[in-house]
């Protein structure tokens, strides 16, 4: 897709020093796709933490008799 946009040319230099493109396409390409990836990974991790505190919510009354560690430590000797 052809697109016209006005870039800040401070910008631009300093993104091209940090990535390494060869043209303003690949920089601006480059710069897509990282913004995918990190708004993804945010995405991400805002639906475990949501998760954990559900799950810290449904467990909050649960206790156990014995500390996690010996649990473990029974386990493993099985």
């Amino acid at each position: 897709m052809r697109t016209n946009i006005q870039l800040d040319d401070d910008l631009l230099r300093e993104a091209k020093k940090l990535s390494g493109a060869k043209t303003k396409r690949a920089l601006i390409e480059e710069a897509l796709v990282t913004f995918i990836e990190v708004k993804t990974e945010r995405a991400r991790r805002a639906s475990y933490t949501r998760w954990l505190q559900d799950l810290q919510g449904k467990l909050g009354g649960l206790q156990l008799r014995e500390k996690p560690s010996a649990l473990l430590r029974q386990d493993r000797s099985r």
